[in-house]
């Protein structure tokens, strides 16, 4: 009687516990959500039969798949996507004010500004279709439901942005000519610029010197902006008075003239410096 206890009681204690779940912590809750996760099911059957053999614990595996139409923002497609978001973005922050400033470069490479102008709209149409299939954050779980993505994104800020940044206000353009700025409700999408902001920074092992690079860039593009209006305001006021563009025929009238010219202006105005001479080449 006393060696049959034993040996039950020693049987008891070489017992493995069942099989916890294979999914880790940092699958169920972290942002990265991998495309295929597989995560094991205990199936112990009856607690009642645990001496009979066939009823001890089993393990069944069940894949969950993501969706393929599903996008994943933690993955390198929307990454990419992005990146041409935003070159799209800064294609037309640079060259609409330009163009619209300087008609001649409008006139010289019409057909190549049409095309880039479609291609970028083509863009911003199919960035609405990625919207509505890109999955987001609940309770730290990823929502891959059809329904849910798309109340999520048609209810957002982000939807409101995108159908005025779609606004077909260049269509005027057919009836008053060429008038670059009439798109401007483009410039609405540059919040997808600043989520590819945020994403390089968060991926990239030198987020200072991105950081830098971006605040070079935001100067630039306001010198651009600002020499741009500078010309547009010499040119309504005839070229006439102190402050303006020195307009006169010749080197004075070149477009690379007029346009680095209004960019020094708007570089000494920035930089506080002002009041200095109109810089002359030496002969």
């Amino acid at each position: 009687m006393k060696l049959r206890t034993t040996v039950q009681i020693s049987s008891a204690m070489q017992k493995k516990p069942p099989l916890k779940r294979e999914d880790s912590f940092l699958q169920r809750f972290s942002t990265r959500q991998i495309p295929e996760t597989q995560e094991t099911v205990e199936d112990t059957g009856s607690e009642g039969c645990a001496g009979d053999p066939q009823s001890t614990a089993r393990r069944r595996r069940r894949t969950r798949k993501q969706p393929r139409t599903v996008v994943n923002p933690d993955e390198n497609f929307y990454f990419y996507w992005l990146l041409i978001l935003t070159i799209c973005i800064l294609y037309n922050m640079w060259t609409l004010i330009v163009r619209q400033s300087f008609p001649e470069l409008q006139e010289l490479i019409s057909n190549f500004w049409l095309a880039c102008d479609s291609l970028s709209d083509v863009f911003f149409i199919l960035d609405v279709c990625v919207q509505l299939r890109t999955g987001y954050l609940e309770q730290g779980l990823m929502v891959y439901d059809s329904k849910k993505l798309a109340k999520h994104y048609l209810t957002s800020r982000a939807f409101l942005l995108d159908l005025a940044a779609l606004c077909p206000l260049d269509l005027l353009q057919l009836r008053f000519g060429p008038q670059p700025l009439l798109r401007w409700p483009r410039f609405f999408k540059v919040y997808r610029a600043v989520n590819y902001y945020y994403m390089v920074e968060s991926r990239t092992v030198y987020p200072n010197l991105w950081r830098v690079v971006n605040l070079i860039h935001i100067l630039l593009i306001l010198a651009h902006w600002f020499g741009c209006f500078y010309f547009l305001l010499s040119e309504a006021e005839g070229f006439q008075g102190d402050w303006v563009y020195p307009y006169r025929p010749g080197d004075y009238a070149t477009l690379t003239r007029k346009y680095l010219g209004s960019l020094y202006w708007s570089t000494l105005t920035l930089t506080t410096i002002g009041d200095l001479p109109t810089p002359e080449t030496n002969a």
